[in-house]
């Protein structure tokens, strides 16, 4: 054999020993490996195994987180009305609409809260989340009003028309949040026939912005903080962009002034008014 073939059967006979050694390495790691799974496996079937003590503490933790949260979402949606503090109370009509869940974020973002009286022609949409629009309103603490079905002056229609016209937006209401409306706002107004048609206290307002007359964010604006005043109840509407979007820019405006942002039933308590079915208020001096 000549010394070159001695050499490379040398390097023949290194890899094979090298090989060895990995296949016995891994021989080695495969084994550590199955050890510590099955070991694993075996202590959590032991963790598993229910015992009448582990049960009722597992119930007591769950009791207990529960509580926690619901006490934190109790925390989070109540708060607490100043009565010795001026307030005031911003109204949106004939919505829900699609800038509705900016308001909401608006009003959420600066702890504020409103009421909303809608029509039924705006609850039967199918373009906005309708329902979803509702509950968010409900969590928040805002009230949830009635303005009649098509925006009809209540007056000057048939007692059967009225009736539908009350009642078909209470059945959309209800449906969506489990309970109805807490005011009836009348279009254009009230008198004696609607206040007899009632079966809510009807709520009115102090202050018009005419929003949607001016169609303007500015005068809106100027018209909501130059009629500022303890008591006040404002009229908007939510389905216009320009009237959310001075809603959003005053009501940060009106609390820098002292000004509590409150919905029209927070206004009612914290003012000592017991609010009557049939009976109209436009404002809470």
């Amino acid at each position: 054999m000549t010394t070159r073939e001695k050499n490379e059967l040398k390097k023949l006979q290194r890899k094979k020993e090298v090989r060895r050694q990995y296949e016995k390495i891994a021989i080695i790691l495969g084994v550590i490996i199955v050890i510590v799974f099955a070991g694993k496996m075996i202590l959590g079937k032991k963790k598993s195994v229910p015992t009448a003590g582990n049960v009722e503490t597992s119930q007591k933790q769950t009791i207990v987180k529960k509580t926690i949260v619901e006490t934190t979402v109790q925390e989070e949606t109540t708060r607490a009305i100043d009565p010795n503090k001026p307030m005031i109370a911003l109204t949106f009509d004939d919505g829900p609409g699609q800038y509705t869940g900016k308001l909401l974020d608006a009003l959420e973002k600066y702890n504020a809260r409103a009421s909303f009286f809608m029509c039924g022609y705006s609850l039967k949409r199918t373009d906005i989340p309708v329902d979803k629009l509702l509950k968010r309103m409900d969590a928040l603490g805002c009230d949830l009003g009635n303005h009649t079905m098509n925006h009809c002056a209540l007056d000057k229609v048939s007692k059967s028309k009225r009736k539908y016209e009350i009642n078909g937006v209470n059945e959309l209401v209800k449906k969506a949040v489990g309970y109805n409306p807490k005011f009836l706002r009348p279009p254009y107004g009230s008198d004696a026939k609607v206040q007899k048609a009632a079966k809510m206290p009807i709520v009115c307002w102090s202050v018009d912005t005419l929003d949607w007359k001016t169609k303007s964010k500015k005068e809106t604006v100027k018209s909501i903080m130059n009629s500022a005043k303890d008591g006040q109840i404002i009229l908007m509407h939510d389905i216009h962009s320009w009237s959310v979007d001075a809603a959003i820019e005053a009501i940060p405006k009106l609390q820098k002034k002292g000004y509590q942002i409150v919905s029209v039933s927070e206004m009612a308590e914290a003012k000592g008014v017991k609010l009557k079915k049939g009976q109209p208020y436009f404002e809470f001096e």
